[in-house]
């Protein structure tokens, strides 16, 4: 009894877990990725300048060089794209089992929500 105590308190704050936590629904990778290059340590946040700022890591999980292309899109209070120059595909290739940081700041204040693409470099 007190083993089955101790694993209903240890599941109830996480200590016990085998899920990876659900993906942010900001977030849209490309299918042919797989798992050969995940995205993780996701954020965005707004900083005192009144701007968004996404910051996320890429991570090559094969022993290949990756080639890889990512952007984001800022949305405005009404869902709608800002127009940007920074909105255009980045370009990267990531050595065998890098982690690259990726950040990138929003076009103007008015941007309150943005969506982050990632695909394999054609």
């Amino acid at each position: 009894m007190r083993m089955l105590s101790f694993v209903v308190i240890a599941a109830l704050f996480g200590c016990v877990s085998n899920s990876t936590p659900p993906p942010d629904r900001r977030v849209t990778l490309s299918p042919e990725l797989s798992d050969d290059v995940v995205i993780t340590d996701f954020r965005c946040v707004k900083g005192a300048g009144g701007f968004l700022t996404l910051q996320a890591n890429a991570v090559n999980n094969t022993g290949s060089e990756y080639p890889l292309q990512w952007k984001a899109q800022w949305l405005d209070s009404d869902g709608v794209e800002i127009e940007s120059l920074v909105s255009t595909w980045n370009t990267l290739a990531l050595q065998p089992f890098e982690v690259k940081g990726l950040k990138c700041t929003a076009p103007a204040p008015e941007a309150v929500d943005m969506r982050f693409y990632a695909r394999k470099r054609p």
